[in-house]
């Protein structure tokens, strides 16, 4: 009998700078990325098709709609709060849509960094040192928020699993490294998957008031390599690294991490083509 994971994989070429093959094509979402064919080690990468990491789904189309109900999502994990919810409620495939697991949260300093960004009262490196500390914070103060995420990934059994926030950038950019640390991607690999948002931002401009300086912009919306190290000094300072982050942080030990690579795993040998069926022909 055949089980989730052991599902057939949809292989594609890539890596992560691969980004035409790993975004998914949509209107409404531009930072919608598949995390697959990400090396874990023993001639084994990360299943693609299985795990994806969104800005906003609030705006998608109706052609948008057809291209997510064809990726068979199971779950998704909505990093948003409740009033981020009610401003660009999620736009998801009718029907046997997938399960949405809600996990909002902001880190301590968001509300006030932002109430500073309004009022044009914080510069570029105030936003730095401000998005910097969030970093910091996401792996000691929010162990609860990615547990529950690791969670909701361990109960798909390797159903396709989506998280997401506003920008995609950091709550679940920190999500999103989390997952791949789990299943054992290097952590340079991990950065580089983070800075591909620097090329999928999304229009946050109506959380910038009119006359933000450019600088400010940049510092605010941009992936940084510092924002992403800043949460890995952080896990080393606290835990010792990553395994006793995802032991003793998360409840994420060997047998555990073992069976969510048994499902969102596979070899990395073989003839794979470059588009998986469920996106050939798009562009």
């Amino acid at each position: 009998m055949r089980t989730h994971c052991d599902a057939p994989a949809s292989p594609q070429a890539g890596s992560t700078g691969d980004l035409a093959r790993r975004r998914v094509p949509l209107q409404g979402a531009v930072n919608f990325r598949d995390l697959g064919g990400y090396p874990v080690g023993d001639g084994r990468r990360t299943r693609w098709g299985r795990l994806f990491r969104s800005d906003s789904l609030g705006a998608l189309t109706e052609e948008d709609l057809a291209l997510v109900a064809a990726l068979d999502l199971y779950r998704v994990v909505d990093f948003r709060l409740p009033h981020e919810r009610e401003l660009h409620p999620n736009r998801l495939p009718v029907g046997a849509g997938p399960k949405v697991t809600e996990i909002g949260f902001w880190p301590d300093g968001v509300p006030e960094m932002l109430k500073a960004l309004r009022e044009l009262r914080i510069d570029a490196a105030g936003i730095e040192r401000a998005v910097t500390g969030h970093y910091r914070r996401y792996a000691v103060h929010h162990c609860a928020e990615y547990r529950r995420m690791l969670e909701a990934v361990e109960e798909a059994a390797g159903r396709p699993t989506l998280i997401h926030c506003v920008s995609g950038k950091d709550r679940t950019g920190f999500g999103a490294a989390v997952i791949l640390m789990a299943l054992g991607v290097p952590r340079t690999v991990i950065v580089e998957d983070y800075l591909l948002t620097n090329d999928c931002r999304r229009d946050i401009g109506h959380l910038m008031p009119s006359g933000t300086t450019e600088s400010v912009a940049e510092a605010f919306t941009a992936a940084r390599p510092a924002y992403i190290e800043a949460a890995f000094e952080s896990i080393d300072t606290a835990f010792g690294g990553v395994d006793d982050y995802l032991a003793r942080g998360l409840g994420f030990g060997e047998q555990r991490l073992q069976r969510l690579r048994e499902c969102l795993t596979e070899s990395a040998t073989g003839n794979a083509s470059l588009l998986s069926p469920r996106r050939a022909g798009n562009p």
